[in-house]
Order: structure tokens, then sequence, then C-alpha cells
């Protein structure tokens, strides 16, 4: 927000990956929200350029503005159910313009089961995930540039909305042969590399 006019900043191109396990989702959940700087419109051409410019955001060095999940705490249900409403904390690193700051955001999340409502969206399971936060932007080293101070809010809110699909793997809990989706997977139960699996840590990156 300024001071004299709400600016509202929309972008379109948003990429997200979630891994969460539905029965419980505090459960090592993992993702990332990374949404490109140049895509940011606000409705005036000339001050898209401004915010894209080396004076503010300085899209070409630093093309995005990334949240890593790492956790996620006080849910009001841990469990996912089919329609239902969860609330939570999401817990992670936001990061631009260079720089990155620990946070926690206020979301909303809803599972959605497959069904032929969903199907007319995209196939498999569905997660929505609704949220909002505030960011300084001096703590990400943005400056406001002389010629706007005053005008532009020091403070300022961000808002996200997406859909996730474990069509191609992530939100489901750990089964035998496939770990990451609710599709029956071909192969060797051992999607994700060369070594010898754990059919519930294919990675080997965690103790699964």
């Amino acid at each position: 927000d300024a001071p004299f006019e709400k600016i509202v900043g929309v972008s379109s191109g948003l990429d997200a990956t979630v891994m969460i396990n539905k029965d419980d989702i505090t459960n090592s959940p993992k993702g990332m929200v990374k949404v490109p700087i140049s895509n940011i419109k606000t409705g005036i051409d000339l001050r898209d350029e401004h915010l894209r410019s080396k004076d503010w955001l300085n899209a070409e060095e630093y093309p995005y503005a990334v949240f890593h999940l790492k956790g996620i705490k006080n849910p009001s249900s841990k469990k996912l159910v089919n329609g239902e409403k969860v609330k939570a904390t999401l817990v992670g690193t936001f990061s631009v313009h260079g720089k990155s700051q620990e946070i926690e955001v206020p979301a909303q999340l809803t599972y959605f089961k497959e069904s032929e409502q969903t199907k007319a969206r995209t196939e498999g399971n569905l997660l929505v995930a609704n949220a909002e936060f505030s960011i300084k932007l001096s703590d990400y080293g943005v400056k406001v540039p002389m010629m706007v101070v005053g005008k532009v809010n020091e403070e300022v809110k961000i808002s996200t909305n997406f859909v996730a699909s474990d069509a191609n793997g992530g939100m489901s809990p750990c089964s035998a042969c496939n770990p990451c989706g609710t599709k029956q997977m071909e192969g060797k139960c051992n999607p994700c590399s060369m070594k010898k699996a754990n059919p519930c840590n294919p990675c080997a990156m965690k103790k699964g």
C-alpha cells in the first residue's frame, strides 16, 4: 500500500512444487514457490519498468522471488481431509533481490480428492494453498528511490494462491513402489537414483 493509493502487482507464471504427507502435514514437508519478477504487472507499464529496474528489484540480476518451505506448524488439523480447510503456519525462507530471510506465513490449505469436478481443472488429487504475508523492502536490500519516497510504503503485502496436483508426484504419503505419487510406477522401485533404494526414500537424501 502507498499512502495515497493502493498499488496491486499481479504475476503470472508462478512455479510451485510441494511434497507433503496428507496424513500428517507436519511430517517433513518440503516445497518451493518461484515467481518471475519480470512478470509482475501493476497496470502501468512505466511503473512496471521501474519495478524491474536496477533501482528497485533488479529483475535482470535477480529474476525470481522464491519461497522455500521448510516446515509446517500449528495446524488446525494435521490430516488433510477431502474438502476441509486447514489453517497452518508455513515456515521457510523467502528470497528476493539477492537477500534471504526466514519467515512464517499464515496459510490455508484445502485438499480435494480427484473427482469429475476437479478433473475440469487438472488431473490428480489437488491441494489448494492460500497465503498472505508482509515483508519490509529494507530487509532485502531494496531502497525506495528518492523520487517516490513518501509515495511507496516500506512494507509490502504479498498474497499467493496456487493449486498443486499429485498427478506427476507429490503430496502422497509413502507407499511401497511409488513414494511420490498416486499412479502406478513402472520399472524398478528407484525413480531418483542409480543406487539401491529404500522404497520410502528413493533419493537417500533424508532418513526414510
